[in-house]
């Protein structure tokens, strides 16, 4: 083989690499979810902000921008602007849509909607809605709206994509009206939880369409505190049984629900009441707990073992709720503004 067609061979060969490593560069580049994430923990407060204001809760939009609800007020929140919408009601959850919409439950304005500067409000009157009090939603990945709008013996899960469904005991496995703890995940799979009455707590799974679940068959809890997913959509929740007239009598658990089964975590600590447990981007699960009646912070199980923040660590001010963003930084909704643990 001469040397001119060796040359041409290799020239060649070499190109084809160069196509095929610039392919590579931009197949991940374009991964939604590229990011270097470490898996250390961090429990320091490397951030306040809205400090002295009462937040209950924030959401991001797909340009991380955050949505804060701070009592009537919407609050548009990045590092260089912030601008302030009255709602007229009490925001109660917060949820950005995939085109950008802040949707929005509220105490007595029923569903609300922001775009464009305007809000939009269903409700029991123009929508047909069982309660104005909206305590709970959840934007699907193709746009449309999960929500509570329900009480003991009243109302139950909504859905909402141009024209609004209502899911009751009556219409569908749910075995309560009051529907708390939605979570939903890339498919659109909708997981909550019921409850209205102690011990018959129980979680839920719908596809949006005709399938629908109870996770764990009869099993049910003595009351939910908390729910989320894993990245392989595992359910975790937290029971409570501070609605108990023994507190002795009973201990909370951080429950799972893996192959088919709810399968109890083991720990050595206890479980405060009204906890904000919650999963970050790494699938460890974040616990607000204590040993032996000492301080109350954070226990966080990595896969293999619980770490425990120090005394200090984590503010003693009331956590109202918790948001992970893309980048694994977790936003603390408090009393006193928002403290964020970058990991």
């Amino acid at each position: 083989m001469g040397l001119i067609s060796i040359f041409n061979r290799k020239i060649t060969m070499n190109y084809r690499i160069s196509i095929l490593v610039v392919l590579l560069f931009l197949f991940s580049c374009s991964k939604e979810n590229l990011v270097d994430i470490s898996p250390k923990i961090n429990f320091d407060v490397s951030e306040w902000i809205l400090k002295g204001r009462n937040i209950t809760c924030v959401d991001f939009d797909k340009d991380e921008n955050v949505w804060i609800a701070s009592g009537n007020e919407l609050i548009f929140y990045n590092i260089s602007k912030i601008k302030t919408y009255d709602v007229g009601s009490l925001i109660l959850d917060i949820s950005v849509a995939t085109d950008g919409r802040v949707w929005l439950g509220t105490k007595d304005k029923g569903l609300a909607s922001f775009s464009n500067g305007e809000f939009t409000f269903y409700n029991s009157e123009n929508s047909g809605l069982p309660r104005d009090l909206i305590f709970d939603v959840e934007t699907s990945p193709d746009g449309s709206v999960w929500f509570s709008s329900s009480a003991h013996q009243l109302g139950g899960l909504m859905h909402y994509d141009g024209d609004f469904e209502l899911f009751t005991p009556d219409n569908s496995i749910i075995n309560h009206n009051l529907i708390l703890g939605l979570k939903i995940n890339a498919k659109g799979e909708v997981y909550f939880f019921s409850g209205g009455t102690v011990t018959e707590a129980k979680v839920f799974k719908t596809d949006g369409k005709n399938k629908w679940s109870k996770l764990g068959g009869e099993v049910v809890f003595y009351w939910i505190a908390a729910l989320d997913l894993t990245s392989k959509s595992e359910p975790v929740v937290v029971t409570d049984h501070s609605l108990s007239s023994c507190w002795s009598c009973y201990e909370n658990e951080v429950v799972i629900y893996r192959e088919g089964k709810w399968k109890v975590f083991e720990r050595d600590f206890d479980i405060d009441f009204f906890n904000r447990m919650f999963i970050d981007k790494r699938d460890y699960i974040w616990v607000k707990g204590s040993v032996q009646g000492d301080y109350s912070g954070y226990f966080v199980f990595d896969g293999n073992e619980w770490h425990r923040s120090k005394e200090g660590q984590i503010s003693e001010v009331f956590i109202k709720s918790v948001k992970v963003d893309k980048q694994n930084n977790i936003w603390f909704c408090t009393e006193e503004g928002i403290f964020i643990l970058n990991q």
